[in-house]
C-alpha cells in the first residue's frame, strides 16, 4: 500500500473518486495568536495493491505538534477496497478521501498530518505554524 498524495486545504470533499478543494495545497498557517483552534481538511489518495484488495484495513490520521505529540483524538476507520468486475489482474485501486480536522494549536513551528494504514506510516503532510504575535497584522 502506498500514499499516492496528501494535501491540506481550507475545505475539501471527495465525490466519486475525485477531490474538490478550496484553499488547497498550503504548508504555512499564520494564526492571530496562540493558543488557537483551527479547522481544516486533510485529503489523500491511497493506492491499494491488487493483493491488498478484498481485505479489511485500519486507517489512522493524526495531527502532530513539533515534538511529535498527537493533538486531539485523531481519526480512525476501517476500510476494504474491492475489485470491480473486469479489473485487470495486478492493477491497484486508488482510495480517495477527505477528512475534516480540528486541532488546538499551542506551539508555533513544524507540525504534521500523519496517515497510517495497519499501523504503518504511509506519509505525512508537513506544515509550519506561525504566531502573528501581538500588534502584528495578518498577511
Amino acid at each position: 500500500m502506498n500514499l499516492g498524495f496528501i494535501l491540506l486545504s481550507d475545505y475539501s470533499e471527495d465525490v466519486n473518486g475525485k477531490l474538490y478543494l478550496v484553499g488547497g495545497g498550503w504548508n504555512v498557517v499564520r494564526l492571530p495568536e496562540l493558543p488557537h483552534e483551527l479547522s481544516f481538511h486533510i485529503s489523500f489518495g491511497i493506492d491499494v495493491a491488487w493483493h491488498e484488495t478484498n481485505d479489511p484495513h485500519e486507517l489512522s490520521i493524526t495531527v502532530q505538534d513539533p515534538d511529535g505529540v498527537e493533538l486531539g483524538e485523531g481519526f480512525t476507520a476501517n476500510f476494504e477496497t474491492g475489485r470491480p468486475p473486469g479489473m485487470p489482474p495486478g492493477q491497484e485501486q486508488r482510495l480517495v478521501m477527505s477528512i475534516g480536522a480540528t486541532a488546538s494549536f499551542t506551539t508555533a513551528g513544524p507540525h504534521a498530518a500523519v496517515i497510517q494504514v495497519d499501523g504503518e506510516e504511509l506519509g505525512r503532510a508537513r506544515f509550519y505554524l506561525m504566531d502573528a504575535g501581538e500588534g502584528e497584522e495578518l498577511a
